[in-house]
């Protein structure tokens, strides 16, 4: 007889029937009984998560912005000053206001904030390319977390994803852990992360061998368990990603992603 792995719960089952998924689920080689045994289960899990560190900070630079454009695309101190007065009036971003003045190039631009992150940037990028959805992310993890995969070496192991200043190292960070690739951010204007995104998503959904979802604190646990329960017999990922929780769901026939936004604190 087969157990259910949720501790509590009493209920068994014969190992026949079990292991041709006849009933239940296996989760990570544990079985359980019903999705209700396996969302409490992953409630009880991912509520003592621990905090993750700040954001990327692997190559960042303690350099200001203007002064990182002062040198890099010959501004005056003068220039520098009269943006900031305009800035401090619209809230508009330095950058930005320096764009819409004249004084620097959406190039300046760009290579500033990656020198200021550490990154490498890029001021194209093949959408043909963009279009066979390297990595392999679902639509709603690529269009909430805003990391665009471009390029995927297999081999090697190795992920570039497209995004935009600020790095989301959160999202950088829990994509690595979650493949066990190397990722690698590589900035790209904020005009061109859109283009990028629709590249991505609308060359069709693979729903025969992924599927993503995006849920609240409350209706998270329950998807997980929802999607695990039709596979059958999944490995469980799972990795903080501020302000959501980042599940993996992996099973011969089809993979799944779900973000889970986390509950406020306290509750």
């Amino acid at each position: 007889m087969t157990r259910c792995a949720r501790n509590g719960c009493r209920i068994q089952c014969p190992a026949v029937v079990t292991t041709f998924g006849l009933f239940g689920a296996f989760v990570d080689g544990r079985w359980y009984c019903s999705a209700r045994c396996l969302e409490r289960t992953l409630s009880e899990r991912l509520s003592t998560l621990p905090p993750v560190s700040p954001a990327w900070v692997q190559g960042w630079l303690p350099v200001k912005l203007g002064t990182l454009l002062a040198r890099q695309a010959g501004l005056s101190a003068e220039a520098i000053t009269r943006a900031l007065e305009i800035q401090s009036r619209s809230g508009v971003p330095l950058g930005q206001t320096l764009r819409m003045l004249g004084l620097i190039t959406p190039e300046d631009l760009l290579r500033a904030l990656a020198t200021q992150a550490g990154v490498r940037y890029l001021t194209t990028v093949n959408p043909d390319v963009v279009a066979h959805q390297p990595g392999h992310l679902s639509h709603n993890t690529v269009r909430t977390l805003g990391i665009v995969p471009v390029a995927a070496d297999a081999k090697r192991q190795e992920l570039q994803v497209a995004c935009t200043a600020p790095i989301p190292g959160h999202a950088v960070r829990a994509l690595s852990r979650l493949t066990t690739w190397a990722v690698e951010p590589l900035l790209v204007s904020d005009d061109t992360l859109p283009y990028l995104v629709n590249a991505y998503t609308s060359a069709g959904q693979r729903a025969s061998s992924f599927e993503g979802a995006v849920c609240d604190a409350r209706s998270g646990a329950a998807t997980v368990a929802r999607i695990a329960r039709s596979l059958r017999s999944v490995k469980m990922r799972h990795e903080r990603c501020d302000p959501y929780v980042w599940v993996r769901l992996e099973s011969p026939r089809l993979s799944a992603d779900v973000l889970m936004a986390l509950a406020p604190a306290g509750r």
